[in-house]
């Protein structure tokens, strides 16, 4: 936690915990899981979203359940005159994108993508490299995901 970090205590924890096993949890259930009446967690909550610690709530989506049947992650090294600035709004608007993160080693970026199929695909890479700025692209497909966006228990010790 950085130093302007606000400061969380085990009852804060317990409701970002809660909060991430169910973001619909309601203040009655937040409450009674860490031993606050709902008015109390609910002012919780709220100082923690004013506080930015909760950026927002959001539903999981199986995505080959919505025709997002391929998954796959693209490292790309970016051309010399293309800003990592300008890269990630591109590649966020990419209706493919999952993800992007900012990485060291030999590539620049690496995206997660949910494509349509191979054609999807082929289309996404098509434009990272030629609307993106890339200099270079290499595209793994996921065969299998065991966990996907689960989220892991906070506690102050980081463990």
């Amino acid at each position: 936690m950085s130093p302007e970090s606000p400061t969380l205590d085990d009852v804060d924890l317990a409701l970002i915990n809660r909060l991430m096993e169910d973001g619909r949890a309601s203040f009655s259930d937040l409450g009674k899981a860490v031993g606050l009446s709902p008015h109390g967690a609910a002012d919780r909550v709220r100082r923690l979203q004013r506080n930015g610690v909760i950026t927002g709530f959001s539903a999981r989506v199986e995505l080959a359940n919505v025709g997002r049947t391929l998954d796959a992650f693209i490292d790309v090294r970016l051309a010399p005159s293309t800003s990592s600035e300008a890269f990630e709004s591109f590649a966020l608007a990419l209706a493919a994108v999952r993800e992007v993160a900012f990485v060291t080693g030999r590539y620049d970026f690496e995206l997660r993508v949910a494509c349509r199929g191979p054609e999807d695909l082929d289309a996404t890479v098509r434009a990272i490299r030629r609307e993106g700025g890339a200099a270079a692209t290499e595209t793994r497909i996921v065969m299998r995901a065991t966990v996907s966006a689960q989220p892991l228990p906070l506690s102050r010790t980081g463990t």
